[in-house]
């Protein structure tokens, strides 16, 4: 490997990214901290920042639809005779595990959840268990999926129809100072590194709630990191049309299996018949209720939407720093329309399915869920499937979603990996040594910071991000519209 020395020569914002880290980590180690102050730090910007967000997340619904319905719909990412790179399976697959992955699965009772605490059941229109379904399709498809939507569009068009750098700075004017761009770059693979260490505290959490539960072991959680890590740096490496690809196909083959298992366990052991009827209600009623659920102004709802949807689309907002410029890279070839509908509408209609498959098996033990939820929500589903069935199936259902939710965090790691080498290469394209650093960084990372402050630190530096880059995209957007109108006359 490349001495220190040469590694980092010409490499400014690679040695200004790495000298904040050290600096983080010196001050967390000599400072004491208290995960209390970070909660309410959280909590806090969440319920401030409520108007900011909800009209963030309309106005990327609005500009996505307008580009989807116009003649900019036809154009195609890298010009008239680009070909996709990617099968629309493997394209599809890569794109959903990079931006969702584990949130789902730690997330998958989250209706049973809104169903004993919400504020709009007998204030909207359906029953109860509609309402908290409908309220987790709120919180987690199309508000979220948007953002990705917005930025992943506006990198992918200025990268492969204008040439410029696959980067988030590229979505600032081409005359933008060129340290204003570098620092962009640097805090946008600071964030990275912070939320992709909020997506490993939650999946190690939950392998480690589940091994504990399901087969009475302890296990270390850095021994775990590590072995993630060795995998993320293998895939990440062998290139996007290798580990990452494949491991993302293998990811949601095994996310769709376990989707038919579960209804066929409430078909032939609950007898439940209306899986389709509920999902269709579910989502009937989001569409109807839609504007009440994104009422900005309702003093009666700050406090929920602050701890829910707020927290859920500001944490998307801080992951499309990564999210964006990854989908941007795999989508070569495809038209602005099949993009929007790609990025934002199929994982949105697949969400719908996860959630409502899981919620309405989940209503049949109501009070026992809600209860694991609150209790230790990291082995919620491993109780949920033992009282759903037999002993040896409990067991080996466990170890799918164990092996699952490691394969999830793998593909977010490596995906986000070559995002944060890419962001600090000066060229835009880097080598196989900065993507191995950065992957080795990206490790010692997590576990110092999962030592530190648990969850709530990564969490809340996570929402600080998403702020930043809801102001890039606002920016981006508009220069972005300018672009497009010149060239597209």
């Amino acid at each position: 490997m490349e001495d220190v020395k040469s590694f980092f020569r010409n490499k400014p914002s690679a040695l200004i990214a790495l000298s904040t880290l050290l600096i983080i980590y010196v001050l967390l180690l000599l400072f004491p901290h208290d995960e209390l102050i970070y909660k309410k730090i959280l909590s806090r910007s969440c319920l401030e920042f409520r108007v900011i967000v909800h009209l963030f997340c309309l106005y990327c619904l609005i500009v996505l639809l307008y580009f989807s319905c116009s003649k900019y719909g036809n154009i195609r990412l890298g010009g008239k005779n680009a070909k996709p790179e990617f099968s629309t399976f493997s394209w599809l697959s890569c794109l959903f595990m990079s931006g969702c992955g584990i949130g789902i699965v730690f997330y998958n009772q989250e209706s049973v959840l809104h169903l004993h605490n919400n504020p709009y059941v007998g204030n909207v229109v359906g029953a109860p268990e509609i309402v908290a379904y409908a309220l987790t399709i709120s919180n987690w498809t199309l508000n979220c999926w948007a953002q990705f939507g917005l930025s992943g569009l506006i990198i992918a068009y200025l990268y492969y129809n204008q040439n410029r750098r696959l980067k988030l700075s590229s979505i600032l004017p081409i005359h933008t100072n060129v340290w204003v761009k570098r620092g962009i770059d640097v805090l946008m693979a600071l964030g990275i590194i912070a939320g992709l260490t909020t997506s490993l505290g939650l999946g190690v959490t939950q392998i480690m709630g589940g091994v504990n539960y399901v087969f009475h072991t302890n296990l270390n959680p850095y021994v775990w990191i590590s072995i993630i890590a060795v995998i993320a740096t293998w895939s990440v490496t062998s290139g996007l049309k290798k580990g990452v690809k494949w491991l993302s196909n293998i990811s949601i083959v095994m996310v769709s299996i376990l989707m038919i298992i579960m209804i066929c366990l409430g078909v032939f052991v609950l007898h439940q018949y209306d899986f389709l009827q509920y999902i269709a209600e579910g989502t009937g009623n989001f569409m109807i209720n839609f504007l009440d659920y994104n009422n900005m102004f309702d003093s009666t709802t700050e406090e929920w939407n602050a701890n829910y949807p707020i927290f859920t689309w500001l944490w998307f907002s801080a992951w499309s720093a990564f999210v964006a410029v990854f989908v941007a890279k795999i989508s070569r070839g495809r038209t602005i329309r099949q993009f929007i509908m790609g990025v934002v509408l199929v994982p949105s209609l697949f969400t719908i399915l996860w959630f409502g498959i899981f919620s309405k098996v989940g209503l049949n033990f109501e009070e026992m869920t809600y209860q694991s939820m609150n209790s230790n929500i990291s082995t919620a589903v491993f109780i949920f499937i033992e009282h759903l069935t037999s002993p040896i199936f409990y067991k080996i259902l466990s170890l799918l979603i164990l092996i699952m939710i490691c394969l999830f965090f793998i593909t977010s790691s490596d995906s986000g990996s070559y995002v944060v080498s890419t962001l600090l290469s000066e060229s835009g394209k880097p080598s196989q040594h900065e993507k191995m650093f950065w992957s080795i960084v990206q490790c010692l990372s997590a576990m110092l910071l999962y030592w530190c402050g648990g969850l709530s630190l990564i969490q809340s530096a996570s929402v600080m991000l998403g702020f930043v880059v809801i102001i890039l995209v606002l920016i981006g957007s508009i220069y972005f519209f300018k672009i497009v109108g010149n060239n597209e006359k």
